[in-house]
């Protein structure tokens, strides 16, 4: 199977869907301080994870816990069902 026939198979609008809501998702619950702080540790690490510190990996998790993943897959799951029916 070539390259080009497991790119036709890719539901790209499907991918689409879940980038824009999780992007909306990100906007609604985390600040723009905190956006910018997550922005400034990728540029000073280079987004490589072995160079956060301590510091950035625990202000990393409390950004996270912010993210409440479970709604936003509440919230997506039944959109990225084919036809968004359930």
């Amino acid at each position: 199977m070539g390259v080009l026939s497991v790119r036709r198979k890719v539901p790209w609008l499907l991918l689409f869907e879940a980038a824009r809501l999780a992007h909306g998702h990100l906007m609604e619950v985390t600040s723009p301080a905190d956006r910018g702080k997550i922005a400034e540790m990728v540029r000073r690490t280079k987004g490589r994870p072995q160079r956060l510190t301590d510091r950035d990996r625990a202000e990393l998790k409390r950004i996270g816990g912010k993210l409440e993943l479970g709604s936003f897959l509440r919230s997506a799951g039944p959109r990225m069902l084919v036809g968004g029916k359930r």
